[in-house]
């Protein structure tokens, strides 16, 4: 830590807002430089000698910013000055953020989940809440409690669209009419306030924007795109991060002449903190975005048990899994799949370890992955988790192959998951990690259940695929001028998976009980339950019956 006589020097020419106490650029936590082992902990800049900056490290506690060659830049070309003139220090970060993005160094207990009602207590009664939701992930991470909450007046905002929708037309025109009907038919809730977009592809900012109202607030699970929201709002609308006085007004940011020419380092200093790394926002944090103000919340969750990633996937796995910006939208248009034939034995597919399909003998399978990752073949889950546990501990040939930990390598830290059957293709979604599509080729003939093996905490669901709902759905609304809804009225088109015991061996037996047992409480959903399964499963329908599908909402 500086000496006070240097950290006064530094922070003199801060004196105006370091009254006001500074916040955190990324997490929104107040700063101070004088107790390390506390909550907003900052490094206080050093002078730069001369007009350089001496280092990196300068640039790292001024520079808010992802992207390192760009910093790197900066230290070569830029002066000090330069520099101070365009970051203004409301855009100093905490030690814990400032690891955590540039060196990829945190601790799991500092980034700790929200739960709702935690996040909750930042809205008041009668707010305009914007509930964001991972499209990708749809529907993990949509609350019915939300939508459902009397004291709010909620939007569903889907984003991280370019993942799953591949053109513009899609999602402007179709997806709107899609998702209205399935909230109606699907959860029995009336609502136009349904809006996808996609901030990278910059889809639907100004359609987000016309959703604002005075002041707002942005819910949803970490790193489901609510900074990132807000950042392309700020370069869409000059927005800038609120500060306020002593009475609560809000202080307006005073750019001088000289710096008005350099306005994309100006409309960045006032950006949200976007990282990879969940539960990096702590706290609540406005923005003013043209005339209206938007209230940037902690991610939330509402599952009691969860499990940290960092204790199960390799670091390296991790991090192309949660670096969205990674996703190359190519793989949507090429459709690339993997081959696997259903074996007596066991034979399964499996991305690293994160999942294990096992599909049932003697069907042809194709796999289309959108998770980042070597995908692998073995001839049963015992020896795919062998060889990932030699992987740990030695090299081996598969290396690349392995993206779990060496501690999950057994069946006693994976859950069964059986897939309720299905005909044709299906999309399977898991929570924080992504989605992928598997489909039945050949003559149809049901055989058994297809199983998914994930290790333990990791949510599953399984979804018809959602781009040819929306296409055709669209395509028959608009055939019938409105007659037909865009999404099927009748059948569920997602369903939970059944988490059974390793050694169960009637699993459509077991299957339908609980079926029974998720139903108890609306008879009304039960579908085919008078008709013999059997005779459903062994024949090809021209719709799908979608036996024993059926999702839990929170």
């Amino acid at each position: 830590m500086l000496s006070p006589h240097v950290s006064r020097n530094i922070l003199g020419r801060f004196s105006h807002v370091w009254k006001r106490l500074l916040a955190c650029n990324a997490c929104g936590i107040k700063l101070q430089n004088t107790e390390n082992t506390k909550e907003g902990y900052f490094i206080v800049p050093k002078e730069a000698k001369g007009k350089k900056l001496q280092s990196l490290e300068d640039v790292k506690y001024l520079l808010f910013s992802q992207d390192l060659q760009k910093a790197k830049g900066l230290v070569e070309a830029g002066t000090f000055e330069g520099l101070r003139r365009t970051r203004s220090p409301e855009s100093l970060i905490c030690k814990r953020c400032s690891d955590a993005i540039h060196k990829n160094e945190y601790k799991l207990e500092d980034f700790r989940g929200f739960a709702y009602g935690e996040i909750s207590r930042y809205i008041p009664s009668g707010s305009n809440v914007l509930h964001l939701v991972s499209l990708p992930e749809f529907p993990l991470g949509l609350s019915r409690d939300i939508l459902e909450e009397p004291r709010f007046d909620t939007s569903v905002l889907l984003t991280k669209a370019d993942q799953l929708i591949k053109d513009r037309s899609t999602l402007q025109k179709k997806s709107a009419v899609f998702f209205r009907d399935f909230m109606k038919n699907q959860l029995g809730i009336s609502t136009n306030k349904t809006i996808a977009t996609s901030t990278v592809k910059k889809w639907n900012v100004k359609s987000v924007y016309s959703m604002l109202r005075a002041h707002n607030f942005l819910l949803g699970s970490a790193n489901v795109g609510k900074s990132t929201l807000i950042n392309a709002l700020i370069k869409e609308y000059m927005g800038y991060k609120v500060k306020r006085g002593q009475a609560g007004d809000i202080l307006i940011p005073k750019i001088p002449e000289k710096d008005m020419s350099n306005m994309q380092e100006i409309l960045r200093a006032q950006f949200a903190g976007v990282s990879h790394i969940p539960n990096m926002t702590r706290r609540r944090q406005e923005y003013k975005i043209g005339d209206k103000i938007v209230n940037d919340l902690p991610g939330f969750t509402e599952e009691t048990a969860v499990i940290q990633y960092e204790d199960i996937i390799r670091r390296e796995w991790l991090d192309r899994i949660r670096k969205t910006n990674l996703f190359k939208a190519r793989k949507l248009k090429k459709k690339t799949f993997y081959s696997i034939l259903g074996s007596e034995n066991g034979a399964c597919y499996t991305l690293g370890g994160l999942f294990f399909i096992k599909p049932p003998a003697e069907t042809i399978n194709q796999i289309i992955n959108f998770i980042p990752g070597e995908e692998y073949e073995f001839k049963s889950i015992e020896k795919g988790l062998e060889v990932f546990k030699t992987c740990n501990v030695m090299q081996h040939p598969l290396e690349k192959y392995c993206g779990v930990k060496s501690a999950i390598c057994s069946l006693d830290h994976y859950s069964r998951h059986v897939i309720p059957p299905f005909q044709g293709s299906v999309e399977i979604v898991l929570k924080d990690i992504g989605y992928f599509v598997l489909r039945t080729t050949g003559k149809y003939k049901f055989t058994g259940l297809h199983e998914i093996w994930v290790p333990h905490g990791i949510t599953v669901c399984v979804r018809e695929p959602l781009e040819k709902l929306i296409d055709v759905g669209f395509k028959e609304h608009s055939e019938s001028h409105g007659n037909l809804p865009a999404c099927p009225k009748k059948r569920p088109i997602i369903s939970s998976t059944y988490v059974m015991s390793h050694n169960e061996e009637n699993t459509f037996g077991r299957m339908r009980e609980m079926y029974l047992e998720r139903t108890m409480n609306d008879l009304s959903v039960r579908r085919h339950t008078h008709e013999e399964p059997l005779h459903i499963v062994r024949e090809l329908h021209d719709e799908r019956p979608n036996l024993y599908w059926h999702y839990q909402w929170y």
